[in-house]
């Protein structure tokens, strides 16, 4: 099953880092620096990489898994065609993931044979292309092509670079199979282009990287969450909550900097409760960025930046059923934005972190109250978002971090309210749920404390604003709040 083989790469592979932990622990960045290598060109074999990285997919589908949608033929090739593109009805997880990650292998099979950025971003249009219109019987997404090609530009980018920083030529034996295999979960294109080329065993004089001087923060936290209903007490879930995270290169030092030069990544895991194993994923990465004032501890960078977010959640009800308080993502986002620092002086011993993004969301999602349709219950749509990140840290111990981000999804193309969606074919369905717009708040505050060495304590309560406006059905409008206490390692 294609959905379930790209979700379980996923937790293989991501790293993390989100706003607030800039501010939890000491700055302790490892600095990666060497010889850049030059990768040769090969954009033929990288076109015939993503022709077979759709045929290994379907193969297994087919054969493996017996899955119905991979008996294709020329006639299904044919009403694919014919059909044209719908919105299909598969899960949240599947949609809003896994197609973004799936896009990242095209992405990486163009970036790993010498592609750049730009060159390597038709590669993940093209795979998503070939997949919705060849490779199922099912009608080609409209909502997969955006996500798996927005998406899949941007975790493509994020997981090659993060792949770049375990190589090491230089190395052998034990330590460079290990490097070998960590950078190739990562980037599993990668790896297999590195096991071509014989790069993965050969001994040379240099790490073999493509990108040197990098500074970038491991972040790692572990600790227990509580996730309520505000209205219903009743309603609740406690779990172990991890995360990890990464904060990739500096947005400060350059005037001019190539696309995710700086970028951040963050991953949330919930454990031993019934909330969705992976409950939080968020991305920011500069297009481009451009230092506009310094004086003295003091910077300002404006630039234009693509956007992930992922939030995901589900409790049950005193009746036992199955609910989700909140979900909302923007898999295909970009906007304009700024990033401020203040660094603590010998005669100031505060630090003070800020950061502000508008962003325009081609696809984005967010729970129905009413849709209910095969695999789907949340609304599909396009729109707007802003985000305002916070911090101030006295004497590198106390910090108190203030954080929102707000979604406003529109839903254009709903349905006839008085069919009966029971009864409806999810194949022919085609639509992007309930007509109307929703809005969705994210409000979080963080106190933590940072122990002299790598190590710190954090107490955050986050709270879960949503407000769903309906055309046809009663508007809805429900608050949800988490709180987590957790330690926190900086490697």
């Amino acid at each position: 099953m294609r959905k379930f083989l790209t979700l379980i790469l996923i937790l293989l592979t991501f790293h993390i880092n989100s706003a607030a932990q800039n501010y939890i622990g000491k700055s302790r960045h490892l600095y990666v620096s060497d010889t850049a290598f030059v990768h040769q060109r090969k954009p033929w074999l990288a076109a015939g990489q993503t022709f077979g990285i759709n045929i290994a997919v379907w193969a297994a589908n087919r054969f493996i898994f017996n899955e119905d949608f991979a008996r294709i033929n020329f006639k299904t090739i044919k009403n694919n065609f014919k059909t044209g593109p719908v919105w299909d009805t598969d899960k949240f997880t599947t949609n809003l993931i896994a197609h973004p990650y799936h896009g990242s292998l095209y992405f990486n099979a163009a970036r790993s044979n010498g592609m750049n950025f730009w060159e390597s971003a038709p590669y993940a249009a093209a795979g998503s292309l070939m997949w919705e219109f060849f490779m199922e019987k099912e009608p080609p997404s409209i909502n997969d092509m955006l996500a798996t090609t927005l998406g899949g530009i941007e975790l493509g980018e994020i997981t090659y670079r993060l792949s770049d920083l375990f190589l090491d030529n230089r190395t052998s034996g034990k330590e460079r199979i290990a490097r070998e295999i960590l950078s190739g979960l990562i980037s599993p294109i990668r790896a297999l282009n590195r096991l071509i080329t014989g790069e993965a065993w050969k001994i040379s004089s240099s790490k073999g990287r493509s990108y040197t001087s990098v500074p970038v923060d491991f972040i790692a936290s572990v600790g227990c969450r509580f996730l309520g209903e505000q209205l219903h007490s009743s309603k609740h879930s406690i779990s172990m909550n991890m995360a990890f995270a990464i904060n990739y290169g500096n947005p400060y030092n350059d005037s001019f900097y190539s696309p995710y030069e700086w970028f951040r990544f963050q991953i949330c895991l919930d454990m031993f409760s019934g909330q969705p194993l992976v409950s939080q994923a968020n991305a920011i990465g500069a297009i481009w960025g451009k230092s506009i004032w310094e004086k003295g501890t003091r910077f300002l960078t404006l630039g234009i930046f693509q956007h992930f977010d992922y939030y995901n959640s589900q409790m049950r009800s005193k009746f036992k059923e199955t609910i989700a308080p909140y979900k909302i993502s923007e898999a295909a986002a970009m906007g304009v934005g700024f990033i401020y620092q203040k660094k603590t002086t010998p005669a100031d011993n505060v630090d003070i972190y800020a950061e502000g993004y508008a962003n325009g969301i081609a696809l984005g999602a967010s729970v129905s109250d009413h849709f209910r349709i095969d695999n789907r219950d949340y609304n599909l749509g396009s729109g707007y978002s802003v985000k305002l990140y916070s911090g101030i840290t006295w004497k590198k111990r106390w910090s108190f971090l203030l954080n929102m981000e707000n979604y406003h999804i529109f839903t254009w193309k709903g349905y006839d309210p008085d069919i009966d969606l029971g009864q409806v074919d999810p194949e022919t369905f085609n639509a992007q749920g309930d007509e109307g717009h929703a809005n969705m708040s994210v409000f979080s505050a963080s106190l933590a404390y940072s122990f002299p060495k790598t190590w710190s304590l954090a107490l955050t309560n986050r709270y879960f604003s949503r407000r769903l406006v309906y055309k046809y059905l009663n508007d809805v409008e429900r608050n949800t709040y988490d709180i987590m206490l957790t330690l926190n390692i900086r490697i």
